[in-house]
């Protein structure tokens, strides 16, 4: 079960399903072993705005999300 945010710079607790972003990383080679429970993370609404989660191998890695480039109209 998911019980605060997956930073572990930040000490937030999960209360709110529809605040931040929860995620779903399972493995690719799990074949039915655990608990959907186990692959669940997520991050808090100040954190998901800076960090996304990523899976390495078996692991989730925090990693700052990509800017986007804002396009501004010719004059």
């Amino acid at each position: 079960m998911v019980a605060k945010c997956a930073n572990g710079g930040c000490n937030r607790e999960f209360r709110e399903l529809s605040k931040g972003r929860l995620f779903l990383l399972p493995p690719a080679d799990t074949r039915g072993v655990g608990r959907l429970a186990d692959y669940c993370y997520w991050l808090c609404p100040d954190c998901e705005s800076v960090y996304t989660l990523e899976l390495e191998g078996t692991s989730p890695v925090l990693r700052a999300r990509r800017r986007e480039r804002s396009v501004s109209s010719a004059a």
